[in-house]
């Protein structure tokens, strides 16, 4: 057995998929992508998304071997009228194939995804939509992609002295060459592929076709199949934390990304990643930056955001002075409420706190207009996929979903802009709630748009008290009005009772808002009954300890019925 049935043999046992286009009868062949066309019609209504849905369902008749079918299927996909998914899951588990599970679909769209080196922000919701109909755990997509990371990472041929040789002459040589420097890469180490030549593209290329068949993964192992494989994680390496700014925004001082760890062993990088941004700082530590984070399990790829950290600690010691001041004077002013809620109710600001003004409006105003410059300078490194392409989680709050709402209005004027972003976390946000500016960024965000906000947020009120701002809201304090119904509004009242409580409760507030968490965390958080009785409500805490899972865009409606008839 030579060293490419070695690879494919290791590769047959680790991904364990099958030619769907080979195995599957032509009633299951269409009901597989009649299925998908329902989704993309539930999923993408917006103009900007037909030409997506036509490609993707291209990708799939022409994989399925049902090109004569497109016609349909894309009449299918641009349907206004809800469309009904069950009966093209029941006659899927009528297939021989998939007596062993309906996993095995999600695998072959994935591995359709990603065929042509662009992980497209919109497949990969539309794979965990599909895995949500068959009723399967997400977590699932997570552990396949892992496999496929490290089918394509780890299979590397061993080289002889005289290909050693060849390749570090072809390294020399190429230096001003775009495919010298293509690989799974990270700058502080990892696996480089450009290290063998493109030798591992072909042997990659080899093991998947023979287990998947040539329509999907052909190009792989083609001439191109380095670039095609380079693509997916950057040119410049997959790890964000090597990204150096090019293009500076404004007058930014610092930019920069650092690893979150998740505890868990699944190498350096992956299929899809997560960003993560703090609102401020209460010391100059590093883990003042990654300690609100730490419970955080959207990806195994995590990174948080190190931005402006001088102003972001002057902001913070101001809130604490601040903080401290206003504790004294609401007892003066006789305020009976828990952690200053009162004062959202009064008519006018207690002359103490106005007085104190001047310690937190500089550096609240300073840092208003650098995270908007680092917003902005998120979405270059964004649009240019220094990540390279792969779909990008945002998580923020207070300021860090601030620089998350400037990154989103950046991008949403920009060309070639959709497909990046999956999901678009937004906690506290001390921005505008005008609805017209809120549906734009909501158009380029493939998954969900969620504004999480808390209506006794007193500090965010008076951060606010003298600007127009006010004239529309703060979305930090209230619902954002949405005509498409793409805005999630998540009332996190009943958590957090001010804006100085979200670092400390973000754990819980993820939990709420549908964000995969560490099992352990939330096992204590639920054992030790610490969560408001609303939040039980929601997660069904009392019914064997269960959480909602996390979910992209919306639910089915077809789960929804299955749910009522059981």
């Amino acid at each position: 057995m030579d060293k490419y049935d070695r690879a494919a043999q290791h590769i047959k046992e680790s991904l364990n998929t099958k030619n769907l286009a080979e195995c599957l009868s032509q009633t299951g062949r269409f009901s597989y992508c009649a299925l998908c066309a329902t989704s993309l019609s539930c999923l993408y209504k917006y103009p900007l998304n037909v030409d997506f849905k036509l490609d993707c369902l291209r990708v799939l008749c022409n994989h399925l071997k049902l090109m004569l079918q497109l016609p349909t299927m894309r009449e299918m996909a641009n349907c206004e009228l809800p469309l009904d998914a069950k009966v093209y899951v029941r006659a899927l588990k009528k297939e021989e194939v998939l007596k062993e599970g309906m996993m095995i679909i999600v695998q072959d769209l994935l591995l359709l995804a990603i065929s042509n080196g662009t992980y497209d922000a919109r497949w990969r919701v539309l794979i965990l939509y599909v895995t949500r109909v068959f009723d399967l755990d997400i977590n699932t997509v997570d552990n396949f992609e892992l496999n496929v990371v490290n089918c394509l990472s780890n299979l590397l041929p061993v080289q002889t002295e005289q290909e050693q040789a060849d390749a570090a002459r072809r390294i020399r040589v190429s230096k001003t060459k775009r495919f010298a420097l293509i690989g799974l890469a990270s700058v502080g180490g990892g696996i480089l592929l450009g290290l063998t030549g493109g030798l591992a593209a072909p042997l990659i290329g080899t093991g998947l076709s023979s287990v998947l068949g040539t329509s999907i993964v052909g190009a792989i192992g083609s001439v191109g199949g380095t670039a095609i494989v380079g693509s997916l994680f950057g040119v410049a390496g997959a790890s964000l934390t090597g990204y150096k700014m090019h293009k500076r925004v404004g007058d930014i001082e610092e930019f920069q990304f650092r690893k979150l760890s998740t505890d868990i062993e699944t190498g350096d990088i992956h299929l899809h990643i997560t960003i993560v941004i703090s609102g401020w700082l209460n010391d100059d530590k590093e883990t003042s930056y990654s300690k609100p984070w730490e419970y955080l399990r959207d990806s195994p790829e995590q990174y948080y955001l190190r931005y402006e950290s001088s102003y972001l600690l002057e902001f913070g010691k101001a809130m604490e002075y601040f903080f401290s001041f206003a504790v004294s004077v609401a007892v003066q002013e006789s305020l009976k409420y828990t952690v200053l809620s009162g004062l959202m109710a009064a008519i006018a600001w207690p002359a103490g706190i106005l007085g104190l003004a001047s310690v937190i409006d500089n550096p609240w105003g300073v840092c208003c207009r650098r995270s908007a410059q680092v917003g902005k300078q998120l979405a270059e490194t964004l649009l240019t996929h220094s990540h390279g392409n792969r779909p990008v989680t945002l998580i923020g709050y207070s300021l860090g979903a601030r620089v998350i709402y400037y990154c989103l209005r950046e991008m949403s004027q920009r060309e070639k802009c959709q497909g990046i972003v999956q999901d678009a976390i937004l906690i506290g946000t001390p921005c505008t709630r005008n609805s017209s500016d809120w549906n734009k960024i909501s158009e380029i965000v493939a998954g969900r748009v969620v504004n999480a906000y808390c209506r006794s947020d007193w500090f965010l009120k008076f951060l606010y008290r003298t600007l127009s701002m006010h004239a529309n809201g703060v979305a930090g304090l209230q619902a954002i009005q949405s005509v498409n119904d793409r805005i999630e509004n998540i009332d996190l009242t009943d958590i957090v009772s001010g804006h100085f409580e979200y670092p400390q409760k973000l754990t819980e507030i993820l939990m709420y808002i549908g964000v995969n968490v560490d099992e352990s965390a939330r096992i204590k958080l639920i054992t030790t009954q610490s969560v408001p009785e609303k939040m039980c409500e929601s997660l069904k805490i009392n019914d064997d300890y269960t959480v909602k899972k996390s979910k992209s865009v919306i639910d089915l409606t077809t789960i929804d019925t299955k749910k009522n008839e059981t």
